[in-house]
């Protein structure tokens, strides 16, 4: 099923790539620098509480559909025009009688004819050629809503599930997103940090919240963050147990986002496709269109069930690292691991001061570096081995990367799917400071508690300096 999935996809490509959608240039999509649309007549000015008559034939002739996709678009923040640009992309597929796409959307600019003011719109995304405008279906309306308070998305995908109803369900986070990292919301007011952050409140959703939005709205089949650097042990463990797999990326994401009428397009043509081929989709969408436009990229889906699993192996790694002595094996991992950017180019051009970093690459540097013969070596090497084994052959379904990052690393051969807390090669980000930002110490999360990663780390601060 897959390989005929990807050549529909590939068709699909060649068309898309020939017209508007493929001929944005580069930097447009970097910075996400596009004009405003006009949006559809009526928009602002009717409100609309819950799903229309007009929606609600539809879904009467076929009430139950094999997928509903969410799409919780948090775009008051500097991503205003991004999420137009995405809500138009969406339109170009649509929703149909087997398949649901519904979109909440704020944003907290207004458009250029005052139309879309503050607040938040939920969109029964409809096709049509016009990709100037939005104009699916307004199916709710608010002018006031925070959308950096994970209650305002469990109400979403609760409501949703309630109004257009299926088989699976398909969830996918839409914002900034810096990984675990959860900054005290007092110090980063208006800095765009966290994921789905509100510009306009402060707020944001921090790691323990992602876990409670799925757990609390009912599980999904598939969780996605179109959003930077969220593809991270620590955010998974926080949401094994209530996904069947996760999709996202280790590295930032390119202004530009998911390239949705891609996938979409696979997905409703397609509405039988088993979950894994499905997230195997997204993430070869994601590579095509990076491949295509040049921008370095990562994206990967990874199985829930197996999360538990790859803590329990990283705990066993990080006893057996602590106890052998093989400090020099360690020091060379954590300074020529590929790390991921959270500080940007100008502050950190190096990636010196990054935290962020692919487990498998740590792990077979460290393995591959193992000078010793005796116990402990051999059992740290053995550990190491069966970790990188699982990561490879259970834990991830698919990884994709495009091209290199700027200190020549490919993501295509580095990156294997999943990142962790690494030291810094540059020690002057210690745990303490690093934690004096946080909302709560690295140690309080539930994967340093489930594993002892938090004790690796001071090991790893304190014998590679």
């Amino acid at each position: 099923m897959i390989k005929i999935v990807l050549i529909a996809l590939m068709s699909f490509v060649v068309n898309s790539f020939s017209d508007d959608f493929g001929n944005i240039s580069n930097e447009k999509i970097k910075q996400a620098d596009v004009s405003l649309p006009t949006p559809q007549k009526g928009v602002g000015s009717d409100l609309v509480n819950d799903v229309s008559n007009s929606i609600n034939d539809i879904l009467i002739k076929n009430p139950i559909r094999e997928i509903t996709i969410m799409v919780f678009i948090n775009a008051k923040n500097n991503l205003s025009d991004a999420a137009v640009l995405n809500l138009n992309d969406m339109e170009r597929v649509g929703s149909t009688d087997k398949v649901n796409i519904i979109a909440e959307t704020g944003r907290r600019y207004i458009n250029l004819d005052g139309k879309w003011e503050q607040g938040v719109r939920r969109f029964y995304i409809q096709k049509d050629t016009d990709t100037a405008q939005i104009n699916s279906k307004i199916v709710f309306k608010a002018n006031s809503y925070d959308m950096g308070d994970y209650k305002r998305a469990i109400e979403f995908v609760k409501w949703t599930k309630k109004k257009f109803p299926a088989k699976r369900y398909i969830l996918i986070l839409w914002d900034h997103g810096t990984g675990w990292l959860d900054p005290k919301k007092e110090a980063n007011k208006n800095t765009n940090k966290g994921i789905s952050f509100d510009d306009e409140t402060g707020n944001y959703i921090n790691t323990e919240e992602i876990g409670k939005i799925v757990k609390e709205s009912g599980g999904v089949d598939i969780l996605a963050f179109d959003a930077c650097l969220m593809q991270m042990v620590e955010v998974l463990t926080e949401v094994k147990d209530y996904t069947k797999i996760v999709v996202g990326s280790e590295e930032t994401v390119p202004g530009y986002g998911y390239p949705y009428a891609l996938f979409l397009d696979a997905i409703v043509k397609n509405p039988y496709m088993s979950n894994e081929d499905i997230a195997k989709v997204i993430v070869e969408s994601f590579k095509i269109f990076y491949d295509y436009v040049r921008q370095p990229a990562t994206l990967s889906a990874v199985r829930s069930d197996k999360v538990a699993k790859l803590n329990y192996l990283l705990s066993d790694f990080a006893k057996s690292a602590m106890q052998a002595d093989e400090i020099e094996a360690l020091k060379k991992a954590k300074n020529e691991v590929i790390r991921f950017d959270i500080l940007g180019d100008s502050d950190d051009p190096y990636k010196n001061l990054s935290f962020f970093a692919d487990i498998y690459n740590f792990v077979d540097i460290a393995s591959k570096n193992i000078s010793k013969n005796d116990e402990k070596s051999l059992k740290l090497k053995e550990k190491a081995d069966s970790l990188k084994r699982f990561i490879e052959n259970e834990l991830v379904i698919i990884r994709r990367g495009s091209l290199m990052d700027r200190t020549g690393k490919s993501y295509e051969e580095l990156a294997y799917g999943v990142s962790i807390f690494i030291p810094p090669v540059n020690p002057v980000l210690g745990q303490d400071k690093i934690d004096s930002i946080l909302k709560a110490p690295y140690s309080s999360f539930k994967f340093a508690k489930e594993t002892g990663w938090s004790d690796f780390v001071k090991f790893i601060y304190e014998k590679t300096k």
